[in-house]
């Protein structure tokens, strides 16, 4: 016969191994999760770093694209300024 002390120990063991169960299969997924959030955070920080790349690309288009504008603008109106004098009317 057992004593109540036995009957105690083995109903402790063994809904321990079905939590022992529960605690790995808890922590087997919580360290899935860890390791998806980490790739996901990993693959944000890329988009923004090359975000940041073609939108440095496309400032340094538009100031060269600007100092063009002003270029052409200063032709301009140094050929109206030449036309204006020798009496050429559009």
């Amino acid at each position: 016969l057992l004593t109540d002390a036995e009957e105690n120990t083995d109903g402790t063991g063994g809904s321990m191994a079905g939590s022992n169960t529960r605690n790995q299969l808890f922590f087997v997924t919580f360290i899935l999760t860890l390791i998806i959030s980490l790739a996901l955070v990993l693959f944000v920080i890329f988009l923004i770093f090359q975000t940041r790349n073609e939108v440095d690309q496309i400032s340094s288009r538009l100031l060269s694209e600007e100092k063009s504008i002003e270029e052409l603008k200063k032709l301009n109106n140094i050929i109206l300024k030449h036309l204006n004098q020798s009496g050429i009317k559009e």
